[in-house]
């Protein structure tokens, strides 16, 4: 996997065909709201492409149901959340050998070391995040890979509107503790003895002022009252399972569309970071 700039997403992933379209459709099946399962799918395309050395950790697995899409198996995963964690052993049991509830930053080596450490759209979130990458760094054994999404700086250019007051207000709500551009990355993950080897963006500027666009809807509350959340628990309350079948593959269709033509335009806002243990 060769490392690009970063400049311009790949366009491979965005091809509209019945797999995507059913990449799309099981994302949905996952989340509250369109703008979720949008920018969930440019990650899946991209982490398909890649393969993982095993044994593998993930980092911040949530209830588990995306990581389902992506991998047959995982050994550890962890999760500062508890109700997470007891929501993956339930959900995507299948795929986890062990869960546990540990903060990241408290990651500490075992056994052998990982062949793999995985985390999607989390190192963003996590405050001290030096202190989480030496212990990806401990954890992997030597040679070992981080395989990182990250959303990226630039982001804030390609939202819905460019004002700061607005750029700040989507920050809070999306919990973004570290926003970093490429090189960045890169700098952060050299300080902390890795070497990268592939920096492969994935989410287009048009694509994210799209996302924004329907995602700063969804955003309306707070928590777990969000506009978003409410709409789903009222659509699977009222909607029977036939109709919302219907809704989801024509949702499917018209998010496809949607990716179709605004992948590959404008610089990139999210990649994906392949670095290696450095001794």
């Amino acid at each position: 996997m060769q490392a690009t700039s970063g400049s311009e997403p790949n366009d491979q992933s965005a091809n509209q065909t019945p797999a995507t379209r059913d990449v799309m459709a099981n994302v949905l099946r996952i989340y509250n709201w369109p703008s979720q399962a949008y920018w969930r799918y440019f990650e899946i395309l991209a982490l398909r492409r890649l393969v993982y050395d095993p044994p593998i950790l993930e980092i911040g697995c949530g209830d588990g149901k995306l990581s389902s899409l992506i991998f047959s198996a995982i050994d550890d995963a962890i999760d500062i959340n508890p109700r997470s964690v007891e929501r993956c052993k339930k959900n995507a049991s299948h795929v986890y050998r062990r869960m546990r509830c540990l903060d990241a930053r408290d990651l500490q080596p075992t056994g052998n070391g990982y062949g793999t450490v995985f985390a999607n759209c989390v190192l963003e979130h996590i405050p001290d995040i030096e202190t989480v990458l030496h212990g990806c760094h401990r954890s992997l054994r030597p040679g070992g890979k981080l395989v990182v999404t990250v959303p990226l700086v630039r982001m804030n250019e390609h939202l819905l509107f460019k004002s700061q007051r607005y750029v700040q207000l989507r920050r809070e709500q999306l919990v973004h503790v570290n926003l970093l551009s490429e090189s960045g990355w890169s700098e952060l993950l050299n300080r902390c003895r890795f070497s990268v080897e592939a920096v492969e963006p994935y989410m287009s500027a048009t694509a994210c002022r799209f996302w924004d666009t329907l995602d700063a809807i969804a955003c309306i509350g707070r928590g777990r009252y969000t506009l978003a959340a409410a709409l789903h628990e009222i659509g699977c309350a009222v909607l029977p399972a036939g109709a919302r079948n219907r809704l989801v593959a024509s949702l499917s269709n018209w998010l496809c569309s949607k990716a179709k033509k605004h992948q590959g335009t404008g610089p990139a806002t999210a990649a994906l970071v392949v670095a290696s243990k450095r001794e």
